[in-house]
This record gives C-alpha cells, structure tokens and sequence, in this order.
C-alpha cells in the first residue's frame, strides 16, 4: 500500500474542501459558490443563446405552416429545451451531491473502517493532513494525451455514524461530468463491507471468552 503524496497529486486536490468540511457534513452537499456554479451557469447561457438563435429560424421554417402546426412545433422545441435543461440541472446537483453510508459507528472508528477498506482492497490513498476525517483515491490518468492530467478523484469524509462519498473529474475545471460507474461500484462495495464488517463484529461480541 503507497500513500499518494506527489505534488502534481496535490494540487488536484480541492483547496477549499477543508473550509467547506462542516457545511458538507451538515447538508451533503458541496456549497454553491463561484467554482461549482460557474460551469451550470456557462451552460445555461448557451441554452438561451440557443434559444435566442432558433427561435426566429422556428418562425420563418413555420411560416408557411397552419397556425395549429406552428403551435405543435413551438411546444415540441419548448418542451425539448425544458428537458435539456433539467438534464443539466440534474447532472449538475448531482455531481455536487454525497452518497450517505450508514454505519453504527462514531467519528474515530468510521477513520479506522476506511483505512481498513482501503488496505484490505489495495487502494492507494491520501488522508488529509488537516483533517484525517477525509481521504481521496485517485484513477489513473484518463487523458489520451499523456501531457494532460485527469483523472477521477473519489473523496470519503468520516463522520458520526455516516460516511460521505462523492466523485468528480480533476486536471480541469469543475464540471458537471456524472461520475463514473467506477463510483457507484466503489460505493456499493463500501457499503456492503461495512455491513459485513458489522455483522462479523456483532458475531465475535457473541462468542465465549475461552473460545479465543
């Protein structure tokens, strides 16, 4: 098992995610703000630029057209950008939503669950030095182009009997790029070893002291 500490590792790493610890551990969430909104917001500008070109183009291409089918042709382009657009807003909330995983266990023994599962899969991680409640696993670099870095970046936050899971894509801006099946596998399996690791608990606390 190597801990991941090279510099270019590091600066993938979210500066602001420490600052931001108590709120995500309050609403599961990451904060709005101008790093996360920013890229929803350039998308929603051009779905008006969009809307603001076709819109004339929908006229003139009707304009020979019954008044019922320019009617039937303006609400089926309404229609398709008001499920284009919550498309967006649904990847978007979700990119900066948490996963909960429930555990019986408090703040330092939810740290030692991670550490376990990481050891026990041979997952190389970092734990972060300001806060050992959260750790990060990195993929490998996904770029074609062996000059760029990026990667998918999986953070873990220990709490009191929960733990946080969220992924999103580094070595660019913050998009709203849905995180990898890679994601909701790692999660599911972190979630049904804690529950093994529970019921093995539960079984050993059974157990006769001269059994040992």
């Amino acid at each position: 098992m190597k801990f991941l500490n090279t510099s270019q590792e590091k600066t993938s790493w979210e500066n602001s995610l420490i600052n931001d610890l108590a709120f995500i551990k309050q609403h599961k969430r990451y904060p709005l703000g101008k790093r996360t909104v920013a890229p929803a917001a350039l998308i929603g500008f051009a779905l008006l630029a969009v809307v603001r070109v076709a819109w004339p183009f929908l006229f003139i291409t009707a304009s020979g057209a019954s008044s019922e089918s320019k009617s039937l042709l303006q609400w089926i382009f309404t229609l398709s950008l008001v499920v284009l657009l919550a498309t967006v807003l649904y990847s978007f909330f979700k990119i900066l939503r948490f996963e909960i995983l429930k555990t019986p266990c408090h703040l330092q023994e939810n740290i030692a669950l991670l550490k376990k599962f990481f050891v026990s899969n041979h997952l190389a991680y970092t734990q972060h030095a300001e806060a050992a409640e959260v750790f990060m696993i990195l993929s490998r670099n996904l770029d074609a182009n062996p000059n760029r870095d990026y990667r998918e970046v999986m953070v873990f936050i220990a709490d009191d009997k929960q733990i946080l899971v969220n992924s999103h894509f580094t070595g660019k801006k913050f998009n709203i790029a849905p995180p990898s099946r890679n994601y909701k596998r790692m999660a599911r399996e972190l979630q049904k070893w804690l529950n093994d690791e529970q019921i093995k608990n539960n079984d050993n606390s059974r157990l006769p002291v001269n059994s040992f």
